[in-house]
């Protein structure tokens, strides 16, 4: 792809370098140097006497203009191009000149016998001046002869940028099913733009969208064609071979108020391919067998399977135990694809494969398709080949920060990578969240969204995570609700959501809690600062859907405007607390967290207290995964450890087992252990948990014979240290199930 207002001259579609000027120092005038070389012209061959006249500009854009004017009968003209109004240099006698060359510190633009010509390529907002020069040179054996007197002159002005230029290009480009000669597909709008559609047969294009230019459904634009010119979002491509791979490129742009053309962005368009069918193509009748995992380690695991009728087969890799997307007809997936919430992994004909890069101690669901006809395939997607496999668990590592917080992008202060910086040079603190309010009376927008987000991207290094996420709901309808793993802002201002969801609707069949479950497997929700009747009344009654997203709930929160920045202005003491607790004894399975809803840049230095997440690496994939799984525990001490165990399973775990649970709680900080709890409720009883043992040490080993077979408890554990710092765990679930 070209840079878009690049510095280059183009004549006649032909792109031109302008190069710096170049200074001659040989002591003679360029008049001076006309005298001594016309010696060399023939003495028949005389330049004209006369210049052309009448100089026009037409068409005039930010980086090109068109230009003519009237010729006097010589044999040709050469134009120089100028940012200077004087030229440090004129056209010699016998020298002939390409369209590119460089004389002092013009350039040759156009040179022959024709009296227009188009420049492409020039800066903005900037005055260019044109020198035409008329001259002979039918019947001179050594070179052209120039009229250097009063050239025809003039200037003209680019104009500047347009300021309707679309900032994003549209995104998810999804094919439908292709046919032997046609094919279709869909495409999510960012912003209000419309949208340019081409096809070509080549995975470059010759040539872009040119600004100013309206094209409509059948034009040529290079080696590409368009198919769908508009507001529409979907598109269909007729009339095509059969069994060829077609790419579809797709522009945002606008048509401004200057009338002066449409106005295209053509940096990294939305781009994909698809290939018609073949029209002797049939379905493969089955599907491969037998899976088979091998060799499992932290980071990789590989597999085989055996083979059936087919010509290839498409494995794809997954977090979920269910796709979301199934393979379309036509299109051609390589390796590292996604295809709906899975990942590409291999296509071919080998019944082996490898998996590698994988997140330690997590599950993968691989699946396995029979293809036929890999130029234009079709796909058996029924009851394909699937099988999981958990990859090699190392050390859980603790990692302290705050979830909850804001920028000026809603209503909060400073730009998110400022304030990113800033959390980053924080005490204690390995990631940073800034969960914007989603709704524009809050100051969001999607483009805040979508700049909030590439900033938490540019801001996360090898040692600090940057997470961009959303603090959904307003207080007045039922509370808010903070979200993460969320690629899309959720809301319901006109224009300025990517996904609609209703405000005040958190648990309905498309509330909120069902719509974050959708999101796959690294998308949760915790409870910002709740009260019992929020969130739609789910305290008053259980809700599956609401469990299934929601993996925590503030015991502590703020305070939310302070500015202090010396660690020494602490939320108040779980003041959440009661709400955790009624929570568990209704039945939910969620943790407590700990954040400081900044809305001042003071990220990470209010006070100590931190979330602390258990996970394997520092990375979004691990740490969202890890706070889904409810490895994580609030901590008023951000130098505490606390690794918390039933049968050696990790805090949060939903754990089924025969005989009865040992508890085992070890800590490490620079504090004194005073007090250590267990509490030990039944889920669903709503009956809040009470203390089953305890100690004044800063461990404890226990095991809870009283649990009857067939029975479920949930167990948490409430430390207080010398200085009267509290840490509250996530609990672990505990079903006994003896064998007969």
């Amino acid at each position: 792809m070209r840079k878009k207002y690049a510095h280059l001259a183009i004549i006649c579609l032909s792109y031109i370098i302008i190069f710096p000027v170049i200074a001659f120092s040989n002591g003679l005038s360029s008049f001076e140097r006309n005298e001594k070389i016309v010696s060399n012209i023939d003495a028949n061959c005389l330049a004209p006497v006369t210049q052309p006249t009448v100089l026009n500009f037409v068409n005039t854009t930010s980086t090109s203009f068109f230009s003519s004017f009237v010729g006097n009968n010589s044999d040709g003209y050469i134009a120089l191009l100028s940012t200077s109004s004087t030229l440090t240099f004129l056209p010699v006698n016998g020298s002939g000149y390409a369209v590119g060359s460089i004389l002092g510190n013009a350039t040759v633009v156009s040179n022959g016998s024709s009296t227009s010509f188009g420049v492409y390529g020039l800066n903005p907002s900037t005055v260019y001046y044109i020198f035409i020069f008329s001259y002979n040179n039918i019947g001179c054996t050594n070179g052209p002869a120039y009229n250097i007197t009063s050239p025809l002159s003039g200037s003209i002005s680019t104009s500047a940028i347009p300021s309707e230029l679309p900032t994003v290009q549209p995104t998810s480009l999804v094919f439908g099913a292709s046919t032997v000669t046609s094919i279709s597909g869909s495409f999510t709008s960012v912003g209000s733009y419309l949208y340019l559609v081409l096809v070509s047969t080549s995975n470059t294009l010759s040539a872009e969208p040119v600004d100013h230019s309206d094209y409509v459904v059948g034009n040529s634009i290079g080696n590409a064609k368009v198919i769908s010119a508009g507001s529409s979002t979907s598109f269909i491509g007729t009339g095509l071979n059969s069994n060829s791979v077609y790419y579809i490129y797709v522009f945002s742009y606008t048509t401004p108020s200057c009338n002066c053309g449409n106005i295209y962005r053509t940096t990294i368009p939305l781009k994909g391919s698809i290939a018609t069918l073949n029209q002797n193509c049939t379905i493969p009748s089955v599907q491969p067998s037998g899976l088979v995992f091998n060799n499992p380690t932290t980071t990789s695991v590989s597999g085989a399977f055996s083979a059936c009728v087919a010509d290839e087969y498409l494995i794809v890799y997954s977090l979920s135990s269910s796709l979301s997307a199934l393979p379309v007809n036509g299109s051609v997936y390589n390796s590292g694809n996604t295809l709906g919430n899975a990942t590409v992994l291999k296509r071919g004909t080998e019944t082996s494969f490898n998996a590698t890069n994988l997140t330690s101690g997590s599950t993968y669901y691989f699946t396995i398709f029979a293809l036929n006809c890999s130029g234009g395939p079709i796909y058996n997607t029924s009851l394909p080949l699937k099988g999981s496999v958990i990859i090699t668990p190392t050390t859980l590592n603790f990692y302290y920060g705050n979830f909850h917080s804001h920028s000026e992008y809603s209503d909060g202060k400073g730009l998110p990578s400022g304030d990113f910086t800033y959390g980053d040079a924080a005490n204690c603190m390995d990631f940073l969240g800034i969960s914007e309010h989603n709704h524009v009376s809050a100051g969001m927008s999607l483009n805040n969204w979508n700049l909030g987000r590439a900033q938490a991207t540019s801001a996360t290094t090898s040692t600090f995570l940057a997470l961009y996420g959303m603090e959904w709901g307003v207080i007045s309808t039922g509370g808010h609700v903070v979200v993460y793993g969320v690629p899309n802002l959720l809301g319901w201002d006109s224009g300025q959501y990517q996904t609609y969801v209703a405000q005040g609707d958190y648990n309905g069949t498309s509330g909120l809690f069902t719509t974050i479950t959708n999101f796959g497997p690294n998308a949760f929700a915790t409870l910002a600062h709740p009260n019992n009747s929020d969130f739609n009344g789910i305290m008053s009654t259980y809700s599956a859907s609401a469990d299934d997203a929601i993996v925590g709930t503030a015991v502590e929160n703020g305070p939310s405007t302070s500015t202090n920045t010396t660690y020494s202005d602490p939320p108040a003491s779980m003041a959440y607390l009661s709400f955790y607790r009624n929570m568990l004894a209704e039945g939910y399975h969620l943790g407590p967290t700990i954040d400081h809803d900044n809305h001042n840049v003071t990220h990470g230095h209010t006070a100590t207290s931190r979330t602390v997440v258990l996970a394997y690496s520092l990375t979004e994939s691990e740490i969202l995964g890890a706070m889904r799984q409810m490895h994580f525990y609030a901590s008023e001490d951000c130098s505490a450890q606390v690794t918390f165990k039933i049968n050696n399973n990790p805090l949060g775990s939903i754990v089924t087992a025969s005989g009865a649970p040992t508890i085992t709680v070890t800590t490490s900080g620079s504090n004194p252990i005073t007090s250590l709890k267990i509490y030990s409720g039944v889920p669903g009883s709503g009956t809040n948990a009470t203390v089953l043992t305890s100690t004044t040490t800063g461990s404890i080993s226990y095991t809870h014979t009283a649990l009857s077979n067939s029975s479920t408890r949930y167990y948490y554990i409430d430390i207080t240290e010398s200085d009267g710092k509290r840490i509250i765990t996530s609990p672990i679930w505990y079903t006994r199930n003896d064998a007969p």
